[in-house]
């Protein structure tokens, strides 16, 4: 009897799945353990991003608040144009859209969004002297999250994002009128900033574990 109720009870433990014992859950297959593991080993790493996002946003707000001060003192701000034009990422979708996303789709659209800033703000370095040693530093940092994000997609066992293209041809500053160009970049700027407080507020959920699960 002993044996009998020991043979049933092993059947239901390895029917369940239970992650304890480490014993994928029925029809899953290693995919169940790979997600439990990544999300497990990506709580330290997430929070490293975290940090980065943190120190990029606060990064941006002070440039583009020295950028208004020492270029568009007195105009009226914002601009609407450049958010209808296409030129910068879609940020569309309201916070509860996004967070619906499933985690690797929104690591996906954030690296894809973080390749375009980190491309026009190498544009911006180049156009504006003044602004260059900020965007350096920011450009450097983008380039780190861009690589954390690359890291976090290939740990969750999906195939690696390709490496990016060669670099556009730019698509920003080219009017012949230096206050478009300023508009352009205070805008360029202020996307930036919003955009990385949507990435702020995601890596601080994933650090808590909220949402991890790659599928």
């Amino acid at each position: 009897m002993r044996l009998g109720g020991l043979a049933l009870l092993l059947q239901a433990l390895l029917s369940s799945g239970l992650p304890a014992l480490g014993f994928p859950a029925t029809g899953q297959g290693p995919r169940f353990d790979g997600a439990a593991r990544w999300g497990r080993e990506m709580q330290v790493e997430f929070g490293s991003s975290l940090k980065l996002a943190r120190k990029l946003l606060v990064e941006t707000k002070i440039l583009t608040q020295q950028f208004v001060s020492a270029r568009l003192a007195g105009a009226k701000l914002p601009f609407p144009g450049l958010s209808k034009s296409g030129l910068l990422p879609p940020m569309s979708r309201t916070a509860q859209q996004w967070l619906a996303l499933p985690a690797l789709q929104r690591l996906l659209e954030m690296r894809r969004a973080l390749l375009v800033f980190r491309g026009y703000v190498e544009i911006l370095g180049r156009r504006d002297p003044g602004l260059a040693q900020g965007l350096q530093e920011i450009g450097l940092d983008l380039r780190d999250l861009l690589h954390h994000l690359d890291y976090q997609m290939g740990g969750s066992g999906q195939p690696a994002p390709p490496p990016p293209g060669p670099p556009a041809a730019p698509r920003i500053l080219q009017h012949p009128s230096d206050w478009s160009n300023l508009q352009e970049s205070y805008l360029v700027l202020r996307a930036m900033e919003t955009f990385l407080g949507r990435v702020v507020r995601d890596f601080t959920l994933l650090r808590m574990g909220g949402g991890w699960a790659p599928h």
